[in-house]
């Protein structure tokens, strides 16, 4: 196919070392030269819109002198072989890598790009270290799957992220595949009810997929069944230390994989550049949530780029065609509520931190208690009653989540607040700009009457108008001995943020953050294995010897 000087070629064969045929679409110059060549391998389908014209424009790139080939990876779409996601992506990246640099419209040399899934499948082929990987781009993405994904023991199971993705963007193709058609119309109507499915327990017994296709994958990961040769495979941050390939990595404050892609951007040993905007998972235009930020889609960074494919543009241009990057830091953050990026040489330190401990008498539920946030300590010691109710648990609202029926990015989150068995501590107007810059920690002392205490805890920002913003947030889970208080210290999130003089910042806990993780039942289980719990409370200590706070990085007005 040609048009406006692009030829298109439909699932072009690429035969693995083990016979298993990939196929790609190959976007290129009509013009017969070489070019090199920038790679897409994804498990969504080629053919989707998005990968074509909305994350990153296919047809600039080829103008810009690059052959660009969407793939569509093992057991995927028009590919051959089995889908296990994760395990194959180094070894058919590799080879995916020194086939396309052998292709006669090809000047062998490659470069990868990708967001989520197939940042993974970047950072999984330069591990293998191909010769012909000149430069990746791995966005919004992470280096250790499963973990991210699930956890380990006694850590908190991110089953409704999990459920989400494989039930929305899995599972349909394997039925396809296993010629289960008679299916679709089943998996249509269990899609269309996707987020009520998410309260479904227990997960590892997930209804959908048991009704769907009870031989997938997912079980062996609900379960915990997946060999450790196989969790360790697909295990990058060891690998990160010794890539000498350069690497371009963005991520987005209300991304839900932010954490692991600066864990991946901070272990990675080759030539490395980082990019933070205001950006969700599911779009970079400026709007997360209720929110929208200006110059967060075009005219990005300092540098005033165009947009997110002018910046790759210039990066593969760099490393693959050896012109000036004309980009001089190598870390570029958006300044929310600056609305303006700022560039440094490495990742900033903080110039300050900030004590604020949680005051209370006992009596902080809801935004009308008597929770506080104070520079000042307290010396009398006090309990805070979190009612968990594991069939009326806390909601997940706004932030860095990934789960149907959920939108991230920033909301007014004060209806959540005022919830009885949501904790709420306030500090008074600030008398000038706090710029939050860095790591949100807390220390938080708790206790539990069963073995296991949950802590979901969210900084946010209340402006004159009593509008609760959320800014960052996180979930704990801890085992513990039933009655005895613990100190948790925690990393509640990082951001680039600035609260205006007059307004309050906020911390609210609770017990649970459903569907997004499974739900504690107050006896020792969680609904990612059982259904049946009971209600009952946990405690937030405050004052005295457990002087419970958050820690405030700052950076210099």
């Amino acid at each position: 196919m040609h048009g406006n000087g692009i030829i298109k070629e439909k699932n072009i064969p690429c035969t693995l070392s083990d016979g298993v045929v990939l196929r790609s679409d190959v976007y290129r110059p009509d013009d017969g030269q070489r070019y090199p060549v920038l790679m897409l391998r994804l498990p969504y389908d080629k053919e989707t819109p998005r990968y074509y014209d909305e994350y990153l424009d296919v047809p600039r790139m080829v103008e810009a002198g690059y052959v660009v080939i969407l793939q569509d990876v093992r057991g995927r779409f028009a590919s051959d072989g089995d889908f296990y996601p994760f395990i194959h992506e180094g070894k058919d990246g590799y080879e995916a890598v020194e086939w396309a640099a052998e292709l006669p419209f090809s000047d062998g040399n490659v470069g990868l790009f990708g967001m989520s899934y197939h940042g993974y499948t970047q950072l999984a082929a330069a591990a293998e270290k191909p010769p012909s990987l000149k430069a990746i781009a791995p966005v919004m993405t992470m280096a250790d799957p499963w973990g991210d994904i699930l956890g380990g023991e006694n850590s908190p199971h991110a089953t409704g992220e999990f459920e989400t993705w494989v039930l929305g963007s899995i599972v349909e193709d394997q039925l396809k595949r296993k010629g289960n058609l008679d299916e679709t119309d089943k998996f249509h109507r269990y899609l269309e009810e996707l987020s009520k499915w998410l309260y479904h327990a227990p997960a590892d017994e997930w209804y959908p997929m048991k009704d769907l296709d009870p031989d997938s994958f997912f079980f062996d990961v609900m379960k915990g069944t997946l060999p450790d040769w196989w969790m360790e495979k697909t295990k990058l941050h060891r690998a990160l230390h010794s890539i000498s390939v350069p690497a371009l990595f963005m991520g987005g404050w209300f991304d839900a994989l932010l954490k692991p892609t600066l864990e991946a951007f901070h272990a990675y040993n080759g030539p490395n550049m980082l990019w933070i905007g205001p950006w969700t998972h599911e779009e970079m235009t400026g709007r997360a949530g209720e929110v929208f930020f200006d110059h967060a889609k075009k005219k990005i960074g300092v540098d005033e780029i165009a947009d997110p494919t002018d910046l790759h543009i210039r990066w593969f241009n760099h490393w693959l065609k050896g012109k000036p990057l004309s980009i001089e830091k190598n870390v570029h953050l958006y300044m929310m509520g600056q609305e303006m990026w700022n560039a440094f040489n490495e990742w900033p330190e903080p110039a300050a931190m900030m004590d604020l401990f949680l005051h209370s008498s006992g009596n902080s539920q809801t935004i009308h208690g008597d929770g506080k946030l104070s520079t000042e300590l307290t010396p009398n010691e006090t309990k805070s009653a979190m009612k968990l109710d594991p069939k009326n648990p806390v909601p997940a609202y706004g932030g860095n989540v990934l789960i149907a029926g959920n939108e991230s990015g920033m909301f007014d989150v004060s209806h959540i607040q005022d919830r009885s068995d949501v904790l709420v501590y306030t500090s008074e107007p600030i008398s000038e700009d706090c710029k939050l810059f860095g790591t949100v920690k807390a220390v938080i002392w708790g206790s539990s009457s069963s073995e296991l205490l949950d802590v979901s805890i969210r900084i946010s920002d209340v402006d004159e108008f009593g509008r609760a913003y959320n800014i960052v947030d996180t979930f704990h889970r801890e085992k513990v001995d039933a009655g005895t208080q613990v100190c948790l210290e925690l990393d509640i999130g990082t951001t680039a943020y600035l609260v205006r003089k007059g307004h309050c910042i906020r911390l609210d806990i609770a017990a649970s953050n459903a569907p997004h993780y499974d739900i504690n039942l107050n006896n020792g289980t969680t609904t990612k294995t059982h259904s049946e719990g009971k209600t009952d409370a946990e405690y937030v200590h405050q004052g005295g010897e457990m002087n419970s706070k958050i820690i405030l990085p700052l950076a210099e007005l």
